[in-house]
């Protein structure tokens, strides 16, 4: 739009004299420009029509023996804590602003992480798992660990961004997908998953190049947020005693691959999902909820990760997504099952057993 907008200033100074009718029509796309813009950098929803689904309660109690509570922190940054120990999902908390993101490098900001560390009392953190090495996912997770001191864990394009940040290889751990890790009373368990289908805003798309599909060598802060590559997206299936979660950051499904799961609790990325058709939303549906059979649904992925987590989480912008339609999408399916379907704010907490 930005382009467009430059095209036509020139267009109207290469005129050397006045014409009404060309100056009104210039005007007039000027205005359009103009006006789609605001539109597409406002929130794809309204979050006070959902406000039945917000717990409101940011419990402070100490957390009940056997139970678990989640954090949610963003995007698909999740905090499961047992009151003995911690883990965390990604830990993307710097979120840049979407012109810094788009026009410049981007790294780590220390002071926001800290805050966000401190706020959320992450003080028993024993392990970082990252869905993928996109820059929303990644990006700060070497730097929590390092101020945490807890361990990362990812695929080899998610190791190479923690060496880029001089995270020590004692300190990371690549994914063996299938084989369960223990993390105190938490047993995690890594598989295979599918990235959000790819997209395109301004004739650009986010579909990973053939040619690269993971960062090969060590990422070194600041870089452009095109090099952090996907690299592979990955869901986790989590136990905690008798009780079972299951963390979906990405909006897709690998046919058939939770055929023999069964979670209590599901957190479901959204972002794009009714931009999809519906076969496919259907389909997802099915292959995740319908499959696992959860009590509870938490859809994650659905925030606005350019504006900061200090502030109240607003839907993700028109520009490439349409929060209310993807709820729609997701409540007329759960009604019909009964699945409760909660939705969190940032640093909002919730008991899931």
């Amino acid at each position: 739009m930005i382009f467009s907008f430059f095209i036509l200033v020139v267009m109207a100074g290469r005129t050397n004299s006045f014409h009404p009718q060309r100056f009104f029509v210039f005007l007039f796309f000027v205005l359009l420009i103009l006006f789609s813009s605001h539109c597409a950098f406002r929130p794809s929803g309204n979050l006070n029509h959902y406000d039945s689904y917000f717990p409101h309660d940011s419990k402070t109690n100490p957390i009940p023996k056997g139970k678990v509570r989640a954090t949610f922190l963003g995007t698909s940054s999740i905090l499961l804590d047992d009151g003995e120990t911690q883990i965390l999902t990604d830990g993307f908390f710097s979120r840049p602003s979407l012109w810094k993101t788009a026009f410049s490098k981007i790294e780590s900001d220390p002071k926001t992480v800290l805050s966000v560390i401190e706020r959320a009392k992450i003080n028993r953190l024993g392990a970082i798992f990252v869905c993928h090495s996109h820059y929303d996912h990644v990006m700060d997770a070497p730097l929590v660990a390092k101020l945490t001191k807890a361990k990362l864990f990812g695929s080899s394009s998610t190791l190479n961004v923690g060496t880029g940040a001089g995270l020590p290889t004692d300190q990371m751990q690549k994914f063996v997908t299938g084989k369960p890790i223990a993390i105190g009373k938490f047993t995690v368990t890594v598989l295979e998953s599918k990235h959000t289908p790819p997209f395109r805003i301004f004739g650009k798309t986010n579909a990973t190049d053939p040619n690269h599909p993971n960062i090969e060598t060590p990422l070194v802060q600041p870089v452009k947020a095109f090099d952090y590559i996907e690299g592979g997206t990955f869901d986790f299936f989590i136990q905690h005693g008798k009780n079972k979660i299951f963390i979906k950051s990405s909006t897709n499904f690998v046919e058939g691959a939770l055929d023999k799961l069964q979670a209590d609790i599901l957190f479901l990325g959204i972002a794009q999902l009714s931009l999809q058709p519906v076969l496919f939303q259907d389909e997802f549906y099915k292959q995740n909820v319908q499959t696992l059979k959860p009590k509870l649904m938490i859809p994650i992925h659905w925030d606005n990760f350019f504006k900061p987590l200090s502030e109240p989480l607003e839907p993700n912008l028109q520009l490439g997504d349409d929060f209310d339609a993807n709820m729609k999408s997701i409540l007329k399916r759960t009604e019909k099952e009964k699945i409760e379907v909660k939705l969190l704010q940032g640093f909002e907490t919730i008991d899931l057993f």
